[in-house]
């Protein structure tokens, strides 16, 4: 019985694993396409169409996707360590409700959340503040509450003997916090401003409705391209934002280690 239940069980994560990678390997062959036509002929495999990404067509997209990211994982999370703290460490008046507040943009869609937003600068006069800034606002509500959480979950988490044994030791509450309560949580704070940059870097429901002409994210590029043109170049654009994505994941991960943290054990 024991045996049955093994096999079957290697056959599900298989097919689940089959069911992940085969639409990103369809995806990565198409990339290397031979024709401007997706076609599978692996013996005349060409790289030509990753030349195109760095025209500003692509480039320019990117780059300003990248910088909205790294400005709401930034502003996340300092917020989001704040806010935590308040919560979960100091457990002020009404922590409870306080904490719903803060988790309250998830039960939202983002599609309303994108259409509330544009009525409200329509309604008080601040169209102008669609584009940039409107997306770094919307962005940062959207990962917020990643961030509170995982950063609530560490505080919890932490040994408020070593607080104790700190005091005890003379040092003040600032000097506890910067030097015992920060390095504790770091992993949690780190592995929820990746979700904050991933979050904002890949968002098409809510970007949708606050991109203006010149000021487009990639996601939205892409989509704009896809309407018109299905090529190798589409295939290659989302393969390099993968490989990116990948690599700001094992950034984050040598700097905060928050997978050694959540599995166990010692970097």
């Amino acid at each position: 019985m024991n045996w049955l239940l093994s096999v079957l069980f290697r056959l599900m994560l298989a097919g689940v694993l089959t069911f992940i990678t085969l639409p990103l390997a369809v995806v990565i062959a198409a990339s290397f396409s031979p024709t401007s036509a997706v076609t599978f002929r692996p013996w005349e495999w060409t790289a030509r169409w990753y030349g195109d990404l760095v025209s500003e067509r692509w480039l320019l997209p990117f780059l300003l996707s990248v910088k909205i990211a790294v400005i709401v994982s930034i502003v996340s999370g300092i917020i989001g360590v704040m806010a935590a703290y308040a919560v979960v460490y100091e457990k002020i008046r009404f922590s409870e409700a306080a904490m719903s507040v803060l988790l309250l943009p998830l039960s939202v869609p983002q599609i309303v959340k994108g259409v509330a937003i544009v009525l409200f600068l329509s309604l008080v006069g601040l169209q102008s503040f669609l584009g940039t800034p409107a997306l770094i606002a919307a962005h940062i509500v959207l990962a917020l509450p990643f961030v509170v959480r995982m950063v609530a979950t560490s505080i919890a988490n932490f040994d408020r003997n070593l607080d104790r044994a700190g005091q005890i030791l003379g040092a003040n509450k600032r000097q506890r916090v910067q030097h015992i309560l920060l390095p504790a949580i770091r992993p949690g704070v780190l592995s929820g401003m990746t979700f904050a940059f991933i979050i904002s870097f890949n968002n098409i429901p809510l970007s949708v409705f606050l991109v203006r002409p010149g000021d487009t994210t990639l996601p939205i590029t892409v989509i704009n391209y896809l309407e018109y043109s299905l090529d190798p170049v589409m295939a290659a654009v989302n393969v390099a934002s993968m490989i990116f994505i990948l690599a700001v994941i094992f950034l984050f991960e040598k700097i905060g280690g928050f997978s050694v943290k959540l599995h166990g054990g010692s970097k």
